[in-house]
């Protein structure tokens, strides 16, 4: 069945997954010098050579090129006399079927007693949530059944084997020598970090994610450093980025999952050449995590309103029973009561969801991404001087200004705490500029209300919607604890929600200033298509959006 199952899966996979970004194999080509590699499509198998000993890891597609591809690498199929199956898809025991070209009919195959049940047809392969059974694989290969914690020599190659069951019943890992370690299918590497292998795929995803965990313990109390290679999404050597999101499945058909450093079409290989595959290592995979600038309306207020809103509903049907509540005047005024309440905090939940998807920063509006920026193209810093950003949050600001002054230093400060303390914190801000790449930046704890900084400390002072959310407070007193900070000559660019009834006269607070010696101090209305529309604005609770700018 390997011709069949393999030209039918670059058909449909290749049709089912164009586009989708969530494959991304290394090229043929060498890992280093014990480690080579072939692609097959979107699959990878490898080659690990020790004192001319030769072992395989996985046997790939009923490939018709794979010969060839082993010729860039100098690897004759003749010499590969042990092949180590991680698990029997066809993507890794194609070339062992009893209908392939048959290039390692003499190697002997190594694979788990469990996963074993598959070619014995014991068990059928299940994939699409046990929708689909892939077609029974045969081969004629000799075997040796391994066990979990089995380690073996095979000439002066050591192998140790690790269950890791989910993908499928008896997946296998290999750990060779201490230092390798070949997955398979057991981790998918996205952009920011490693998950657990692709959903639709799995006979269990709860049962790969538990395996995974068991996996990342063994590996982390060695002690060792490891280079982790993967069957579909290249290696690494970093322990932290392999199981990130450990926990977290691939779900291959959700945007959040793609990576953009994957191939449109992973069954087109034309980047794959003997030139490449002499001459080009296979580099590791970087991690390059996203920033995660989180949301200024939180899902847990979403789903807060959500659930209070089922509460009033529900708690209404148990008032409208005679049984409960005979009175039927009590009855009556009760139940339309807590309908009425339960209305109402359904619609706050509705609105708040619109609000959530709206001040996505990387949403489709882009909104909160178009404000930091706007704000931040105010400030501007001299080579060598500091800024402050003042109620930093997720960081976005102090990076944005940072990035647009690289010669120039930043701090973010903030209290993190009160409603936003679980979603905000010192070390998202941190994190974030290290997946900007910036590193003219730091952040310190501080509050607004009495900066923890000596007077005329910095070159530029700006915030973003900070000064409104805190209560009790004179916002104009607020204004001037930030300008204390700003150095003589020193800029400031402050967004807020200024309408009169939080802020008070502006006007005559701008000329206060200018009195005493501010320039170019002025009030710019930001709902007036600067950075959106008066009408977006009060729907969304941003009327009376305003720039503060001026010079000291």
């Amino acid at each position: 069945m390997a011709r069949k199952d393999s030209e039918n899966q670059k058909k449909s996979m290749g049709a089912l997954f164009r586009g989708r970004a969530i494959f991304k194999p290394l090229n043929t080509g060498r890992i280093d010098e014990r480690v080579a590699c072939v692609r097959e499509w979107v699959a990878n198998i490898f080659f690990y050579t020790k004192n001319d000993t030769t072992v395989m890891i996985d046997a790939g597609y009923y490939y018709a090129r794979l010969a060839e591809k082993m010729a860039w690498l100098d690897i004759d199929p003749a010499s590969v006399k042990h092949i180590l199956i991680t698990h029997q898809d066809t993507d890794h025991v194609g070339a062992l079927e009893t209908d392939s070209e048959q290039l390692f009919k003499d190697a002997t195959v190594y694979i788990g007693e469990i996963e074993n049940r598959y070619l014995t047809g014991e068990t059928r392969r299940k994939v699409i949530h046990g929708l689909y059974k892939l077609p029974m694989v045969k081969t004629n290969n000799k075997k040796v059944l391994l066990k979990d914690g089995q380690i073996f020599h095979i000439g002066d190659i050591k192998i140790e084997c690790l269950l890791v069951p989910g993908h499928t019943w008896g997946h296998m890992v290999y750990l060779i020598d201490d230092e390798y370690l070949f997955t398979g299918d057991t981790i998918w590497f996205g952009a920011d970090g490693g998950y657990s292998f692709i959903s639709t795929l799995a006979e269990d995803n709860k049962l790969a994610v538990k395996s995974l965990e068991t996996l990342e313990n063994n590996l982390r109390a060695r002690g060792k450093p490891l280079k982790i290679v993967t069957g579909h999404t290249g290696w690494t050597d970093d322990l932290d980025f392999a199981f990130r999101y450990r926990t977290q499945l691939c779900e291959p058909f959700t945007k959040k999952y793609a990576d953009p450093a994957a191939p449109y079409d992973g069954y087109v290989e034309d980047d794959d050449t003997e030139e490449n595959a002499r001459n080009v290592p296979l580099l590791k995979v970087k991690g390059t995590r996203p920033p995660d600038y989180k949301n200024w309306v939180p899902k847990n207020m979403v789903n807060g309103a959500a659930a209070g809103s089922a509460c009033l509903l529900g708690l209404a049907a148990v008032c409208a029973s005679k049984r409960v509540i005979p009175n039927r005047a009590l009855r009556t005024g009760l139940t339309c009561g807590l309908l009425a309440a339960g209305a109402a905090a359904g619609g706050a939940a509705l609105w708040l969801d619109k609000l959530h998807k709206t001040f996505d920063h990387n949403g489709k509006t882009k909104l909160s991404k178009t404000i930091v920026e706007g704000v931040a193209k105010y400030v501007t810093l001299p080579d060598g001087g500091i800024g402050l950003d003042v109620g930093c949050g997720s960081g976005a600001l102090t990076v944005a200004c940072a990035k647009r002054n690289p010669g120039a230093q930043m701090v973010g400060c903030d209290i993190w705490s009160g409603a936003y303390k679980a979603v905000f914190t010192k070390e998202l801000c941190e994190n974030n500029a290290k997946a900007e790449g910036v590193s003219n930046v730091r952040f310190e704890e501080g509050n607004a209300v009495h900066l923890p900084f000596d007077d005329e400390s910095f070159d530029a002072v700006t915030s973003n919607y900070v000064y409104h959310n805190i209560a009790g407070k004179d916002k104009q007193e607020l204004l001037l604890e930030s300008l204390r900070v700003l150095k003589r000559g020193g800029t400031f660019a402050i967004h807020d929600l200024m309408s009169k009834s939080r802020y008070g006269d502006m006007d005559a607070f701008v000329q206060k200033l200018r009195d005493i010696g501010y320039a170019d101090v002025h009030l710019i209305d930001t709902t007036d298509g600067l950075f959106l529309e008066r009408k977006k604005a009060v729907w969304l609770d941003l009327g009376g959006s305003a720039l503060f700018v001026g010079r000291k």
